[in-house]
């Protein structure tokens, strides 16, 4: 038994643009690689083989899954549907299963009728059976065909996706436990037998209750006895019933917590980091607000009435302003009286002394000559002297706008020095803000960066505080629920020793032979009850402990080679029956920090275990077909995948884009992609090696998807 996939086929099935002819895909035996770059079909891949098993695909923009019933538009080739109003949409699969083989199609024929698209699925399937080609036509025999590619209870282990890794193999909880064991024990008639000797201690139960009810020699005493005695066998059971139903609970809180658990921290925080982002945005724009009003206030020192920076540059220019104010009187009360002497001169402009002494010393001191006795200069002299005593006035007007303006501008005789240090101390304030709001912008975009690395872009801080509230309301009830199994555990070993004390007192005083059978055979289903219930116990264990042995066979095999040392798994069994898998060091303490790619290692670890632990020294018969499943981890990672997957898994169908190079044209795959295309083509390893490129650039709408082929 099992499947070997010869080939798949697309045809206008999202970017597999064309024909089946155009888009088929040949595998063989061992690793067969889609190389792809983002948006280059990996996922669409991948949905081919979904639509073929479950008829439904996984929608990459909302992260679920969808039937293919409700995704026919999204699946149809964007081209194909702009190009055409009618158009066929398919997927081919070719595969062998016990020697026969078998090509499955489902198709979907769309018509596009007034803006709306009409959908004709159908599906074909051909048998072939030595040279004899027989379709099947009977829809219960079409789903047992397309069954033979991978049994359902076989699915879980063969279609995988690298997002959902971590929750393929969940020893955690007790249902993940149970499917688990059940797969590799096949112990099913094993758990029917226990529910049984459960059911046959009940019955025993009853008919030794009944039979002491026909005794007819019972006393007040072994009355009293007997109800004291069924009234603690009541109490012991509804107390573990409820234990029963609290370890359920606490079960299912310890799930949802560790279902939270892992994006708990994150969401805790990105919670504390948009805080610390907002309140650094906050300071942001209060520098910045600063920052402008101090611009918004040069216009108001320009004109400020104590400190005009409208005069900056104007030291000295007051006092220059009133010699000039004088000079310009003097010169003009000059050029007055020399142009009209009968103008009285101010008081002093010059005095009569000095007249005097001009006209005596014959010699005009104003003018610097001589002025002789009797000449027009002397005589002009002597004229000035004899002038009238009420002085010449310059102008009023002419005093009064001078003389109001040095009373305006002489307050800031003092001021205008100290413009220059204002102006200094302002600017500086100015560069200050602005060096103050370049370094808050880069801690703003530092911490807009932390929440890039912590998903912010992909969770709102609602969806946070849920998880957040989710995982403490979880952990609460958890923690509640072990205390009500401790506290009816308490009340059970009081109540025990009370039943013992009945009984004994009971087998003393109540002697019938017809009692003692039916108690003894009572007693008998107990144990009986015991031994099914702890051969069970005793295969978890063994399976359990073959486990942990294969997985870290296998999880050593996957982490060789590496810079740092990925610890021991470790299983160990809870109370509550579930299995905790650690890693831990040498000196047997739980390791914690292990990168993504470790803990996708430990759980690829464990899937192999598990799958070569039922199977045997064979490989596994189905194909192993997954997408994304290296999106964590290092080349290194890779390799040894390559190296342990032979002896795991007969035949493997990997999308990636680990090892692709879009920006070399003429190669398209990384140097470790052309040595294990190299390997391929010389037989060291068996398998395909495909990438997929587009024809050209263009977005969704036009996307055509092309592939070659390094394997041949």
């Amino acid at each position: 038994m099992g499947t070997l996939i010869k080939s798949i086929s697309f045809q206008n099935f999202y970017n597999y643009y064309g024909s089946y002819e155009d888009n088929t895909y040949t595998f063989t035996e061992g690793i067969n690689i889609i190389n792809a770059d983002n948006n280059m079909g990996k996922s669409k891949f991948y949905n081919g083989f979904l639509w073929i098993l479950r008829d439904e695909v996984y929608d990459s923009d909302e992260k679920k899954y969808y039937p293919v019933s409700a995704s026919y538009f999204k699946m149809m080739s964007a081209k194909a549907r702009y190009e055409s109003p009618e158009l066929e949409m398919g997927v081919r699969i070719i595969y062998e299963n016990d020697g026969i083989t078998y090509n499955v199609c489902k198709s979907v024929l769309c018509k596009k009728q007034d803006d709306e698209w009409d959908y004709q699925a159908r599906t074909d399937v051909m048998k072939t059976e030595g040279n004899n080609d027989l379709p099947l036509l009977d829809k219960d025999e079409k789903l047992a065909a397309i069954r033979c590619l991978i049994p359902a209870e076989m699915e879980k282990y063969s279609l995988l996706q690298g997002e959902s890794m971590e929750r393929l193999v969940d020893l955690s909880t007790l249902d993940g436990l149970e499917k688990t064991i059940n797969v590799l024990a096949d112990i099913n008639n094993l758990i029917k037998m226990c529910g049984l000797a459960s059911e046959l201690v009940k019955q025993a139960k009853k008919s030794y209750q009944d039979e002491e009810k026909r005794n007819k020699e019972a006393d007040e005493g072994i009355i009293r006895l007997r109800q004291e005695r069924d009234n603690y066998e009541k109490w012991i059971e509804e107390a573990k019933e409820k234990i029963e139903l609290a370890r359920k609970e606490s079960v299912e809180a310890k799930e949802k917590e560790q279902q939270y658990e892992s994006d708990f921290f994150s969401s805790k925080k990105r919670i504390q980091l948009r805080k610390e982002y907002d309140e650094e945005c906050k300071k942001l724009k209060e520098l910045k607000d600063k920052h402008e009003q101090q611009e918004l206030s040069i216009t108001s020192r320009l004109f400020d009435e104590n400190c005009p920076w409208l005069l900056y540059g104007l030291v000295g220019e007051t006092s220059d302003f009133d010699d000039y104010r004088i000079a310009l009187t003097k010169q003009i009360a000059k050029k007055e009286i020399q142009e009209n002497p009968d103008i009285m001169l101010p008081e002093g402009s010059p005095d009569a002394p000095s007249l005097k002494r001009m006209l005596e010393h014959q010699w005009c001191e104003v003018c610097n000559r001589e002025a002789p006795r009797g000449s027009e200069p002397w005589l002009h002299i002597k004229k000035v002297m004899e002038r009238p005593k009420e002085p010449m006035r310059v102008s009023d007007s002419f005093m009064q706008f001078y003389g109001d303006i040095q009373k305006s501008t002489g307050r800031y005789e003092t001021t205008i020095p100290k413009i220059a240090d204002d102006y200094t101390q302002y600017m500086s304030e100015i560069f200050n803000l602005e060096e103050q709001i370049e370094q808050q912008v880069k801690v703003v975009e530092a911490k807009e960066n932390e929440l890039t690395l912590v998903g912010s872009e992909t969770s709102t801080d609602d969806d946070d505080r849920r998880v957040l509230a989710g995982y403490n309301q979880a952990k609460k009830t958890h923690e509640e629920k072990e205390e009500e199994i401790q506290r009816y555990t308490s009340k059970i070993d009081l109540w025990q020793k009370g039943l013992d004390k009945a009984k004994k007192e009971l087998d003393k005083r109540q002697g019938s032979a017809p009692i003692r059978k039916a108690k003894q055979l009572y007693e008998d289903m107990q144990v009986v009850e015991s031994i099914f219930y702890k051969t069970k116990e005793r295969i978890f264990e063994e399976i359990v402990s073959k486990l942990q042995v294969s997985a870290n066979e296998m999880y050593g095999a996957l982490t060789k080679g590496n810079q740092t040392f990925g610890g021991t798994l470790n299983f160990v069994r809870q109370e509550n029956g579930t299995v905790k898998v650690s890693v831990t060091n040498s000196f047997g303490d739980e390791l914690f920090g292990n990168g993504t790619g470790f803990q996708r290692m430990k759980q690829l670890a464990i899937v192999m275990s598990i799958i070569s632990s039922k199977v045997g020294n064979k490989s596994f018969e189905y194909p192993f077909i997954s997408d994304a499943p290296f999106s964590e981890f290092s080349p290194n990672f890779i390799r040894n995948f390559f190296d342990v997957a032979p002896n795991v898994f007969r035949q493997c169908i990997i999308m990636i884009k680990d090892l692709c190079e879009p920006n070399n044209p003429e190669l398209l795959i990384t140097k470790h992609g052309e040595d294990i295309a190299e390997k391929m083509r010389t037989g060291e390893i068996k398998g395909t090696f495909y990438v997929n490129y587009p024809e050209e650039r263009a977005d969704a709408s036009n996307l055509v998807t092309k592939k070659k082929c390094y394997s041949e």
